[in-house]
């Protein structure tokens, strides 16, 4: 295309640089169809050969049967006339041709002393009367020989018997038509070749269709993986069979349930979390907006308020980092714990958390695989949820359980308990036992999260009196 502007001439070429999509079933079928091909095409060689190899060996075998009995006849024939052996040359050829009957596609000839040319078989045969034909023979008549040439299109064989008697010399000329021995066969691959491209062209069609009915379930995970780009994780692939594609859509499905799990997780995750910094960042924006820089009592009382603010958002910036990292597959380090040891340490550490009757209910001896730390984490948040709801003077008990397969490890007090209504939420992040405290709601998440990160969960027994948090976690290897 040319554009002209102001007196200048620009050329502008336009090139639309495409690749062509070539699909797994279009690689298929063409696979299908190229070694169909191949495949029948050897066959047919094969066939061929084999077959023309038969014909040369019928033909070998025919005249070397003419030749021997020509040869026999010649030695030990008699003349039916005169019931002696023949003494003429032209006797023995004549007789042999009148008695014997050639072959199909065979001509038998007897080239004569007076120069005369005999011969049986096919009739109008374009070798009699062909100077051609009596120039080969001529040529090797003396000491005999095969002989090939083509006459009117046709390609013959044959083998020349010379035939002495008497001071005399003939020849015996046995011939075969090998295109006229050929025609069946190449009658019979014609037919092969339509038939071959038929059943090429029909495999070829059958592939196409299973190709298209097999690789199904991958072009609806494509289109089902497009539509996830546009934000859509409720497609699932429709899977049937029990085979390798079966398999991968249904693994497909699976991903795809955790991924919306996942993203579901994150934007409520997302959505809690904006809605917990708001309100101190709230607080924060508004004491210093009314806050009376002139004013040394309340720069210093904003001051304080907004310290405890800070650090509260710090708390709450720690927590959501602990549940971050909870997913990473380095939150844990498993080592051997001894679980008298790990309440025993724990009641230690706990002491501190308040004026409380501390007691560890008799754990038993035994070890098992889980980061020591982590436990300890848990352990302690369990027993600070407890000092919350549970008044000076009452009892915190630690205790420990087990059965074939998993590890009980618990925490009760006899405090106000937890209602019903709140429950089954209570493991939620952001979800409160009470409207009292100053936490986040994100403790019992934390130890959740710890006890999902070994394997385990966590779950609240129903007690008569206050409440007892127990954390189910596997044994571990032993």
């Amino acid at each position: 295309m040319m554009t002209t502007t102001m007196g200048m001439t620009t050329a502008v070429t336009m090139t639309t640089d495409r690749p062509i999509r070539m699909t797994v079933q279009n690689r298929l079928t063409i696979t299908v169809a190229v070694l169909s091909v191949l495949a029948l095409t050897v066959v047919g060689l094969v066939l061929y050969t084999v077959e023309a190899n038969n014909v040369a060996g019928r033909n070998a075998a025919s005249m070397s049967q003419e030749i021997a009995e020509m040869r026999t006849f010649a030695q030990n024939g008699v003349d039916p006339e005169t019931g002696e052996r023949f003494t003429s040359v032209d006797q023995i050829l004549s007789q042999f041709l009148a008695q014997n009957q050639p072959d199909e596609d065979e001509i038998l000839f007897a080239f004569l002393t007076d120069g005369r040319v005999l011969y049986q078989g096919e009739p109008n045969a374009p070798l009699s009367g062909s100077k051609e034909f009596e120039k080969a023979v001529a040529g090797v008549s003396g000491n005999g020989g095969e002989i090939n040439l083509t006459i009117a299109g046709d390609d013959y064989e044959g083998y020349v018997l010379p035939i002495a008697t008497g001071g005399q010399t003939g020849s015996f000329v046995v011939v075969h038509n090998v295109s006229a021995s050929h025609s069946d066969l190449t009658q019979v691959m014609q037919i092969y070749t339509v038939v071959a491209l038929a059943a090429a062209l029909l495999i070829t069609g059958i592939s196409s269709i299973l190709a298209r009915r097999l690789l199904s379930p991958v072009t609806e995970l494509r289109q089902t993986a497009q539509s996830i780009s546009g934000g859509d994780l409720s497609n699932r692939l429709a899977t049937r069979g029990n085979d390798d594609l079966a398999e991968l859509g249904r693994t497909f499905n699976d991903m795809l349930d955790r991924l919306e799990s996942a993203f579901e997780t994150q934007k409520r995750f997302l959505d809690d979390v904006g809605h917990e910094l708001r309100t101190p960042l709230t607080i924060l924006s508004g004491h210093l907006e009314t806050m009376d820089s002139q004013d040394v009592d309340d720069v210093d009382e904003t001051r304080t308020l907004l310290l405890d603010e800070t650090d509260r958002m710090a708390r709450l910036v720690d927590e959501l980092l602990i549940l971050a990292r909870s997913r990473r597959p380095d939150f844990v380090r498993p080592a051997e714990v001894d679980v008298p040891s790990l309440l025993g340490d724990t009641l230690a550490k706990a002491k501190g958390l308040g004026q409380r009757e501390w007691q560890v209910a008799t754990p038993p001896t035994i070890t098992f695989w889980a980061d020591r730390q982590r436990l300890t984490q848990a352990l302690l948040q369990l027993a600070a949820n407890a000092v919350e709801h549970t008044e000076e003077g009452q009892s915190i008990t630690f205790g420990a359980g087990h059965d074939d397969s998993h590890i009980h490890l618990w925490v009760r007090d006899e405090g106000r308990g937890v209602p019903d209504e709140i429950a089954t939420d209570i493991f939620d992040r952001f979800s409160r036992g009470s409207t009292e405290g100053n936490g986040f709601g994100l403790g019992l998440s934390i130890i959740k999260a710890i006890a999902e990160a070994h394997g385990g969960t966590v779950v609240l027994d129903h007690a008569s009196k206050g409440a007892q948090f127990r954390m189910i976690l596997p044994k571990g290897p032993q």
